[in-house]
């Protein structure tokens, strides 16, 4: 095993047609190559190799006087390679850094982020900053978050990943980038506004209506009822002055409805969906998603009351604004199919109870379109 200055040599090869040796040196991250034709040869150029090498890393690399003809015309090789990998690992840097107004004045085609219902009834606002790569296409082929409220961050996400720029130049090509966009959420404040003590019930409202959420997905019937009651209640405190407040209360009457529900309370769980129903329409039209939900848990309740006829009528409400919905924001064309899919299957199941088969089929095939 030949050693040299604390460099070991690897595997050493033998060509027989051309009659010579050859190895490289182990441990090395760039592939450092030496050859001679007899041992002592190869001995040599293993040396001259690892004495370049540490020449060019130090800053220092000296004209050499190979010892023979071979070396003479592979160690220049050597090195220029050797000087290739190391420039091209000092520029591999990644995609240019460009300014967030250089890529806006570039920007083409822009998707305005949805505000989450759930956020603005927390009267969430902020700024959300997010990295991006762009491609030599102005293409965003990656997007992450880095600062800004956390429930803004997913919709700022959707909303940038859709972005198109046109291309950047670099050295006179296109060529990959990097950013931080700056995403705004701000709600618009109307009319009267809230007092300091609404305010204060209003974001102690979020994490009793996220507890809530959270028992009545974990089927804690108990625990559903107990932190429901108190984000509704709480969300009474706030008021409906604004919009968000509004929408606020609506999900609080609906989610207090479900607790009611999984408790074994039907009639009582109809009321507090006709109080959400009330609700929606002060913050929302039939081309809301949200505004289709409470019809739509109210048509499941009053279908296990026996009540189909009432059933019927409001799925035939909360179809028509997942459908209106959809054309208007087709972007969320995804998430909103599916919740009308489940609808649809919800209305066949009825219907094959009335035994109006035909109208079921016709529903399930459209759920199985979506």
């Amino acid at each position: 095993m030949m050693e040299y200055k604390g460099y070991t040599a690897g595997p050493i090869d033998f060509d027989p047609k051309d009659k010579t040796f050859s190895g490289t040196v182990a441990g090395l991250r760039d592939v450092t190559h030496f050859e001679g034709d007899t041992p002592d040869e190869l001995a040599r150029a293993f040396r001259d190799s690892i004495d370049c090498y540490i020449d060019f890393c130090s800053g220092e690399l000296r004209e050499k006087k190979p010892r023979t003809r071979r070396l003479r015309r592979i160690l220049p090789v050597f090195c220029v390679l050797l000087f290739a990998s190391i420039l091209a690992g000092q520029n591999d840097s990644g995609p240019k850094v460009v300014a967030e107004s250089s890529a806006r004045e570039h920007l083409v085609q822009k998707t305005d982020p949805i505000y989450p219902p759930i956020a603005a009834a927390a009267r969430i606002e902020g700024d959300v900053a997010i990295s991006v790569v762009i491609d030599a296409r102005g293409r965003v082929t990656s997007e992450k978050a880095i600062s800004g409220p956390a429930m803004l961050q997913q919709a700022a996400l959707d909303a940038v990943r859709k972005w198109q720029f046109s291309p950047f130049s670099v050295n006179g090509a296109p060529a990959p980038v990097t950013t931080t966009l700056t995403i705004p959420f701000h709600l618009e404040k109307h009319g009267p506004q809230p007092t300091a003590e609404q305010e204060k019930a209003a974001q102690a409202w979020f994490p009793l209506s996220d507890k809530c959420r959270s028992s009545l997905k974990d089927q804690n019937s108990q625990d559903a009822l107990d932190y429901c009651k108190q984000a509704l209640d709480m969300s009474l405190k706030a008021g409906d002055l604004t919009p968000s407040d509004q929408l606020g209360l609506m999900l609080s009457y609906q989610y207090y409805g479900h607790a009611l529900l999984s408790a074994g309370k039907p009639q009582e769980a109809i009321e507090q969906e006709n109080l959400a129903i009330a609700e929606s329409t002060k913050c929302l039209t039939d081309k809301n998603e949200e505004y289709a939900i409470p019809f739509f848990w109210r048509a499941f309740i009053e279908a296990k009351l026996g009540r189909n006829d009432a059933a019927l009528a409001d799925f035939v409400v909360a179809e028509a604004s997942e459908r209106k919905a959809i054309l208007n924001l087709p972007d969320m064309k995804s998430r909103y199919g599916q919740e009308l899919a489940s609808m649809l299957k919800q209305d066949a199941a009825l219907l094959d109870s009335m035994g109006r088969t035909a109208e079921a089929e016709r529903l399930r095939a459209e759920a199985a379109a979506l």
